[in-house]
C-alpha cells in the first residue's frame, strides 16, 4: 500500500517509540503518539485549527502506551499490530472521502478515532478529539492540511538548500547570521578585530579549519561571531571566504519536543545534510560543552556524530564555551577537542570596553527614548568593573545602562500619581496621631515606611543624599519628620521628567543592587585619599607612624609612579599582639572599597604544611578539590578590589612565599586549571610577631626600630627576594595606657547602640570605665582583651537584667566604681517610655567615626 512520507515517518517514530519502552509491537496508542509529534506537522494543525490542548492529547496517547505489554527483553524492530494494520486500511478510504492520493497523517489519525477500532468507544469519551471533527476541518479546507502541505512539499524535486527560516531543517534549528548581517539586525562590534582575525585565519587551514572561542561569561564570545558575521556579509574578508554562510545552530529548539532516543540525532543529521548542499558554510555553536555533557538534554549523541564530519572536514564548526566548561567537559575528550584550534577571548580593558559601550549603546537610547548624559559610558564601565564582581566587561556595564534605563522609563504619570497617593496617606495618617497614640501610630508610621521603600523606585530613593537609618528612629516624631522630608525630596525629584541617563543614575541602580550608599560610589578618590591618614587614626589608636607610612606608601602608587600591574601596595605589619594590625586592614577594606567585606583574610597557620599550602594555588591533577582551583585566585577573582591579609605568615609552609614572589612582582598569579587572579586592584598586606620584643624595646626607648634593623631581624626568618619585594614594613608601637581608653570606647559603642535600640541608657561613671579600660589590657596581648571585659562585665550582667525585667525602655542602668572598692555597682532608674532619653555619659562621647 502506498502512503505518504509522513506517514511513513509516523510509523518509524511509532516503532522507535515501542523500542524506547521495551515493547515488541507498536500498536495504536504509539501510532497515535507519533501522529502528535511536532515532525509530523498535526499537532500545530491541531491547535491552529481545532483549538486543541495538544499537551493533553500527548499525555492520553501516553496513559495508553504504558498499558501495553513489554517484552522480556529489548526488540531491535518492532512490529505493527493487528490495529494499526486495520487503521491504516481505513485511512485508504478516508483518504478516497478527502480526495487524497494518497493516505497521510490526518487520514491514519481520523482512522484511529473510530470507535470500535483501535480504541473502545468508552475510551474515546475522555479524549477531547473526534473523528468528525478531524473531517469536518479537513473538508473545509481548501486546497488541503499543513500535513498534506508537507507531503507535496517533500515530493516536490529540491532546486537547492531552502533559506534559512523558511523551511528545512536548516530553517527550523539554524539562525542564518550572514543574513541577518546583510538586513542589518546585528548589533556593532568594536574592540575585537584581532580575534576576528585570528578565526579567519584558522578558517583558511586545509585540515581542521574549525574555531574553539575560549573566554568567561560576558566577554563577547557571540558577539564575535556576529562581528564575523557581518565582515562576511560586507565581503571583508579574505578570498577563500568570500561565499561562506554563517549558522547558527539553536540548542534549545534542536532538543525541545524530542519524544524518542535518537530523535535529537536525527535532527542534527537532517542539518548536516543540508549544509553539504552549501558551497561553504559554517556552523556556528554556543555553548559547544552540550554536546559533551552526558547529563544534558542533547547528551554526547551529537557531538560522536560531529567528530567524523570534522575529521573529514565535511564541516566547518565555531564553538564558544566557557574557562570552566572547556576544562570539564571538552579538553578532556582529545579526539574532539583536537579537531579545534582556539582562540581565548579575554575581558577587553576599560578604555576598550568604553569604546565598545560608545558602539553600541545608541541602540538602546533608542529602544527606550533616552539621551546618554556627558561620562555616563565611563561611569558604567567603572562601576561595572568595580562593584559587579561576578560579571564580565563589556555585558555587565551594557546590561547596567539598560536596567538603568528601564528604571527610568518607569518613572512616568503612574509613578508620579503613586507618589501623590502616598503623600495623601501620610498626611491622612499624620491626623490620627493623637487618637492612635505613641505606640500604635509608631507602629504605623514603620508599616507607611515600608511601603513607601517598597512603592517608591529606587531611582529615586537612592539619589537622596540623607544616609540617616530609619529603622534606628524610636519615636513617632522622629519617623515622622523622616518621612516628611523623604516624601518631599522624591515628590521634587519627580517634578522634572528625565531626558537623559545621568551618571547618578548609574551610581543609584549600582547602590539598589550593592546596598552600598550613593554618596561613597560618587566620592572622588583624589580627595577621598588625602584624608586617609585622619579617617584611619580614628580606627586604629596609638599608631599614627604606622598609618602614616601606609598611607604614604598608598598615595605613592596611586599618583602612577609606580610599575604598572603590581598591587596598590604590599605591606608587612610588624609588631605585638593587641596593636592593632588586623584592626587597620579592616578599617584600610572599609576606607579604600566602601565595605569591610571586602577584606580577604587567610589565616596562615592553616597552611603549615606542604599539602594545605597547596590549597592556595589549587590542588594537583588527580587530587581531591583539583576541579575547584585555588582558594588565593578563587577569592581575588570573586573581589579584585580588595585588602588581602595574610595573618600570622611566619607560620605559613615555605613553598606558600613562591606564589607571593609572583603576586608581589607581577601582580597575578595563576591556578593550576589556568585561571588568572588579578591583584593589581588589591593591597596586600602581611602580619607577623616576629621581632615584636626589638619594636617594643625600640619604641619604650623613645624612637621606631630603623629599617635596617627590622630587616635584619626578618631576613633571619624570610627569604631576602620576598622582603625585597615589600613596599614598606611598617612597625607597630605597643599600646600605651593613655589610649587604652579611648580603644574601650571604640570597641564600647556597638553595645551602646544596641541598648539604644531599646530604649535603653547606659551611663558609666569615669571611674568604672577607668577600671574597665585597664581590665582589657596587658603589656603581653596588648588591647585584645577588652572585647572579653565588655563581654564579661557588662554585656552578661545587662542581659540579665533585660531578661529578668529589671531592663525596659525608659530604663537607665547606670554603672559607678566606689572610692577604695575593687567591685562594680549596678544601679537602675526607670522613666515612662515616652520621656525616655538616650544620653551616653561625657566619658563616652566617642573621639571618631567608629
Amino acid at each position: 500500500m502506498a502512503i505518504s512520507d509522513t506517514l511513513r515517518r509516523s510509523l518509524h517514530i511509532a516503532q522507535a517509540v515501542a523500542h524506547e519502552y521495551r515493547q515488541a509491537q507498536y500498536a495504536a496508542p504509539h501510532l497515535l503518539m507519533a501522529l502528535l509529534h511536532n515532525e509530523i506537522g498535526l499537532a500545530s494543525w491541531l491547535v491552529a485549527v481545532l483549538d486543541k490542548d495538544i499537551h493533553y492529547l500527548r499525555e492520553w496517547a501516553e496513559v495508553r502506551l504504558e498499558d501495553e505489554p513489554k517484552a522480556a527483553r529489548p526488540v531491535e524492530q518492532p512490529t505493527p499490530a493487528a490495529a494499526v494494520q486495520q487503521a491504516l486500511e481505513l485511512a485508504e478510504l478516508v483518504a478516497l472521502q478527502l480526495t487524497r492520493e494518497q493516505p497521510d497523517a490526518l487520514c491514519a489519525l481520523a482512522a484511529l478515532l473510530r470507535p470500535g477500532l483501535a480504541f473502545t468507544a468508552e475510551q474515546l469519551k475522555s479524549l477531547p478529539l473526534t473523528q468528525k471533527e478531524i473531517l469536518d476541518a479537513a473538508q473545509a479546507e481548501l486546497p488541503a492540511t499543513p500535513a498534506a502541505s508537507a507531503d507535496s512539499k517533500a515530493a516536490a524535486p529540491a532546486n537547492g538548500p531552502a533559506p534559512a527560516g523558511q523551511g528545512g531543517a536548516l530553517g527550523t534549528y539554524c539562525t542564518d547570521k550572514t543574513a541577518q548581517a546583510r538586513a542589518g539586525q546585528l548589533d556593532p562590534i568594536v574592540g575585537r578585530d584581532r580575534e576576528i582575525r585570528l578565526v579567519a585565519e584558522i578558517l583558511g587551514r586545509r585540515t581542521k579549519p574549525n574555531v574553539l572561542l575560549i573566554g568567561e561569561p560576558g566577554v563577547g564570545k557571540s558577539a564575535l561571531v556576529e562581528g564575523f558575521a557581518q565582515q562576511l556579509a560586507l565581503g571583508l574578508v579574505p578570498m577563500h571566504l568570500r561565499d561562506v554562510t554563517l549558522f547558527e545552530l539553536d540548542l534549545g529548539t534542536l532538543v525541545a519536543g524530542a519524544s524518542y532516543k535518537g530523535e535529537v540525532e536525527d535532527r542534527i543529521k537532517k542539518v548536516l545534510t543540508e549544509l553539504k548542499q552549501y558551497t561553504r558554510a559554517i556552523l556556528f555553536i554556543d555553548e559547544l560543552h552540550v554536546l559533551l555533557d552526558p547529563k544534558g538534554s542533547a547528551g554526547s549523541g551529537i557531538a560522536q556524530l560531529l567528530k567524523p564530519e570534522l575529521a573529514r572536514g565535511e564541516l566547518t564548526v565555531i564553538g564558544a564555551t566557557t574557562n570552566d566548561e572547556y576544562r570539564q567537559y571538552i579538553e578532556k575528550d582529545e579526539a574532539f577537542n583536537r579537531r579545534f584550534d582556539t582562540v581565548r577571548v579575554e575581558e577587553p580593558s576599560v578604555v576598550v570596553a568604553e569604546r565598545m559601550l560608545e558602539r553600541v549603546l545608541p541602540l538602546y537610547a533608542t529602544h527606550h527614548g533616552l539621551a546618554l548624559g556627558p561620562g555616563t559610558v565611563a561611569e558604567a564601565v567603572r562601576l561595572a568593573k568595580r562593584y559587579l564582581k561576578d560579571r564580565q566587561l563589556p555585558d555587565s556595564a551594557i546590561d547596567l545602562v539598560d536596567r538603568t534605563m528601564a528604571a527610568i522609563r518607569m518613572l512616568d504619570e503612574h509613578a508620579v500619581a503613586s507618589l501623590q497617593q502616598l503623600q495623601n496617606e501620610f498626611d491622612a495618617l499624620t491626623t490620627r496621631r493623637e487618637e492612635l497614640g505613641e505606640s500604635d501610630y509608631l507602629r504605623e508610621l514603620r508599616w507607611f515606611l515600608y511601603q513607601v521603600q517598597n512603592q517608591v523606585s529606587q531611582l529615586w530613593l537612592n539619589q537622596l543624599e540623607n544616609e540617616q537609618q530609619p529603622e534606628q528612629l524610636e519615636t513617632s516624631a522622629e519617623l515622622e519628620t523622616y518621612l516628611r522630608e523623604l516624601l518631599t525630596a522624591v515628590l521634587s525629584l519627580a517634578d522634572t521628567k528625565k531626558e537623559s541617563v545621568e551618571k547618578q543614575d548609574i551610581a543609584a541602580i549600582v547602590s539598589g543592587k550593592t546596598g552600598i550608599p550613593l554618596g561613597k560610589l560618587q566620592s572622588n578618590e583624589r580627595e577621598k585619599l588625602l584624608r586617609m591618614d585622619q579617617v584611619l587614626q580614628q580606627r586604629v589608636v596609638g599608631q599614627e607612624g604606622a598609618v602614616r607610612a601606609l598611607c604614604a606608601a598608598i598615595l605613592e602608587s596611586r599618583s602612577g609612579l609606580t610599575k604598572a600591574g603590581q598591587p596598590i601596595g604590599s605591606f608587612f605589619l610588624l609588631g605585638p599582639t593587641g596593636t592593632g594590625k588586623t584592626e587597620l586592614a579592616k578599617a584600610l577594606a572599609d576606607f579604600l572599597f566602601n565595605d569591610e567585606s571586602f577584606l580577604i583574610r587567610f589565616d596562615m597557620s592553616e597552611f603549615k604544611e606542604e599539602h594545605s599550602a597547596a590549597l592556595l594555588y589549587g590542588a594537583p591533577p588527580g587530587y581531591v578539590g583539583y576541579e575547584e582551583g585555588g582558594l588565593l585566585v578563587n577569592k581575588i577573582r570573586e573581589k579584585p578590589y580588595s585588602v588581602v591579609l595574610f595573618d600570622e605568615i611566619e607560620k605559613a609552609h615555605p613553598s606558600v612565599f613562591d606564589i607571593f614572589l609572583q603576586i608581589l612582582d607581577e601582580g597575578r598569579l595563576h591556578d593550576r586549571l589556568g585561571r588568572e587572579g588579578d591583584f593589581s586592584n588589591a593591597v596586600i598586606l602581611f602580619t607577623s610577631n616576629i621581632g615584636a620584643e626589638q619594636v617594643s624595646r625600640a619604641f619604650a626607648a623613645g624612637l621606631p626600630p630603623s629599617s635596617t634593623e627590622l630587616l635584619e631581624t626578618m631576613s633571619r626568618h624570610f627569604r631576602p627576594e620576598f622582603l625585597a619585594r615589600l613596599t614598606e614594613i611598617v612597625p607597630f608601637a605597643p599600646i600605651s595606657e593613655e589610649n587604652v581608653g579611648r580603644i574601650f570606647d571604640i570597641h564600647l559603642r556597638p553595645l551602646l547602640e544596641q541598648l539604644r535600640r531599646q530604649g535603653i541608657t547606659l551611663a558609666i561613671s569615669p571611674e568604672a570605665r577607668q577600671h574597665l579600660a585597664l581590665s582589657g589590657f596587658t603589656p603581653k596581648y596588648g588591647a585584645r582583651p577588652i572585647t572579653g571585659v565588655i563581654r564579661s562585665q557588662l554585656r552578661r550582667p545587662i542581659s540579665r537584667l533585660i531578661i529578668s525585667g529589671e531592663a525596659r525602655p525608659g530604663t537607665t542602668l547606670s554603672l559607678t566604681k566606689p572610692e577604695g572598692h575593687d567591685e562594680l555597682v549596678w544601679t537602675t532608674t526607670h522613666e515612662t517610655p515616652a520621656a525616655a532619653t538616650v544620653v551616653p555619659t561625657p566619658a563616652l562621647e566617642p573621639d571618631g567615626v567608629a
